[in-house]
């Protein structure tokens, strides 16, 4: 059986949508942010709370928080429709942004949290060893530990340089771990 045009089109919004959910939850966001992305991605013109909703399946509450959540990322925008009382909103459509966007806000602050415990570690084995000379297991340790604080401020270099020109080359990783730990 043939479908309309109307059909079809929102066939494809749900794979595409479904699709895109299954994606963004696997790089730990909600489904229903990739869902709700991707709908207003593909529409060409700015949807309300209301209508996302029941182009989705998504309940008004799961709407409205990942709307929040999704502005805070700035993967989409309130955008003014005249006449209208209810908020719409709509995609952005420069996708390369917010995947660059997405890394500085959240991987550079996991990486730079990394980075802050990996070399209060090593302080603390450094005084350590410094109290206690003898200690060859803080001295591999210390020396372990100095590996994964070179390994992750590489990391952050990449992950800035990729957020800032959109570049990315992993490159610098390369034995990196093995030149650290061969140090010690």
């Amino acid at each position: 059986m043939p479908r309309t045009p109307e059909q079809a089109r929102q066939h494809a919004v749900d794979l595409a949508s479904e699709t895109m959910g299954e994606l963004i939850g696997f790089w730990g966001f909600k489904a229903s942010m990739g869902r709700i992305w991707t709908l207003l991605y593909l529409t060409s013109e700015p949807l309300p709370a209301d209508a996302i909703a029941a182009r989705t399946g998504l309940s008004t509450g799961a709407v409205s928080m990942a709307i929040t959540d999704l502005l805070m990322w700035g993967i989409i925008e309130r955008t003014p429709a005249p006449g209208e009382r209810k908020r719409h909103y709509t995609a952005e459509t420069d996708v390369w942004a917010m995947v660059r966007r997405i890394f500085r806000d959240r991987e550079l602050r996991l990486i730079k949290r990394a980075i802050q415990r990996f070399t209060e570690a090593v302080h603390l084995l450094d005084e350590s060893i410094e109290a206690n000379p003898d200690d060859d297991e803080a001295r591999f340790m210390v020396g372990r530990l100095r590996g994964l604080l070179g390994l992750a401020n590489i990391g952050y270099s990449i992950i800035e340089g990729f957020a800032d020109v959109g570049r990315l080359t992993l490159e610098p990783i390369k034995g990196a771990l093995n030149r650290q730990s061969d140090q010690s």
